[in-house]
């Protein structure tokens, strides 16, 4: 029985971690469409205004189920009786604050998607400040917050579930969404190529950062050199930084050899070579693979404890 709940738990938290990474995704490249005119700009912002709803309910459930397993598991009930273990966790804990705080971000994020004016300036930015402040909370019921909520090692540990969740997000829209079908008009072509440029950047910013927060992160939790291997959590992070390794290939595959003939042909007159655009889209979703991947590492790490 323990041991289901503790995969179940695992399930949950990787659940909660793609939906997260989703909505972030969505409501960046939203930004980056938000003075976007074409044909192609505007379906786009339809559907991921779409898609952020259906992410909101889906991290929604995944973040209840995560406070309901979580409060089986303080209590040792069966799941089925843990709604009194529930309503004293929220009430009496630590982790009820967190949850609750992260609750109330969850809110504030549906309603900027119901709410008028949901495509401006503001309303992205109040998306993205709420989705911050949910992976804040994140953080302070992590090993990080072993020392309390306000320290370097919360801070870096948010800031490393920030740039995961821009990258796997950017990545996953991108794949899945932005670039799956070939803009026609010449302006469509002109701001589908500022997307796929400003998709770039933040992949980069955001692997660069990725890789110092997780140096910070990896030694904290290891302690020593000695921690490296041979012991659950080491096993753990090794695969977790082989597949983000693996995307990073990717991405870098993808920035240096594809996309300058993406971009050319989509700043020419005529249309962009179907075979480049294709290819360009697969790597992409053969990149959101290993990141999903690190994903679930991830939700595992997280629960395995450090021996540092």
């Amino acid at each position: 029985m323990e041991g289901e709940l503790a995969l179940a738990q695992r399930i949950a938290t990787a659940l909660l971690n793609l939906a997260l990474a989703g909505l972030v995704g969505a409501a960046i490249a939203r930004l980056w469409l938000r003075r976007g005119v074409s044909p192609w700009a505007r379906a786009l912002d339809l559907r991921l205004r779409g898609a952020m709803r259906a992410g909101v309910a889906a991290a929604g459930l995944a973040y209840g189920a995560v406070l309901w397993l979580e409060a089986a598991a303080m209590a040792e009930v069966p799941l089925a009786q843990a709604f009194p273990a529930v309503q004293s966790v929220l009430a009496a804990t630590h982790y009820g604050l967190a949850w609750m705080s992260g609750a109330g971000a969850l809110l504030v994020l549906g309603l900027t998607l119901v709410l008028p004016g949901g495509r401006g300036a503001a309303a992205g930015l109040l998306r993205l400040v709420a989705l911050a402040a949910l992976l804040y909370s994140r953080s302070t019921v992590s090993h990080a917050a072993a020392g309390g909520d306000f320290t370097w090692a919360v801070a870096a540990d948010w800031l490393h579930l920030v740039l995961a969740s821009v990258w796997v997000g950017a990545v996953l829209v991108a794949g899945l969404a932005a670039l799956r079908a070939q803009p026609a008009d010449p302006q469509s072509r002109l701001e589908c190529g500022a997307y796929v440029q400003a998709l770039s950047r933040s992949a980069t910013v955001a692997l660069a950062g990725i890789v110092a927060t997780g140096a910070v992160s990896a030694w904290r939790g290891l302690g020593t050199i000695g921690n490296a291997f041979g012991n659950p959590y080491a096993d753990t992070l090794l695969l977790k930084l082989t597949l983000v390794l693996c995307a990073a290939a990717l991405g870098g595959l993808n920035r240096f050899s594809v996309m300058p003939a993406l971009l050319k042909g989509l700043r020419q007159a005529g249309p962009t070579p179907p075979a480049t655009r294709r290819r360009f889209v697969l790597i992409l979703r053969v990149e959101t693979v290993f990141l999903l991947a690190a994903l679930v590492t991830a939700a595992f790490l997280a629960a395995t404890p450090p021996p540092g």
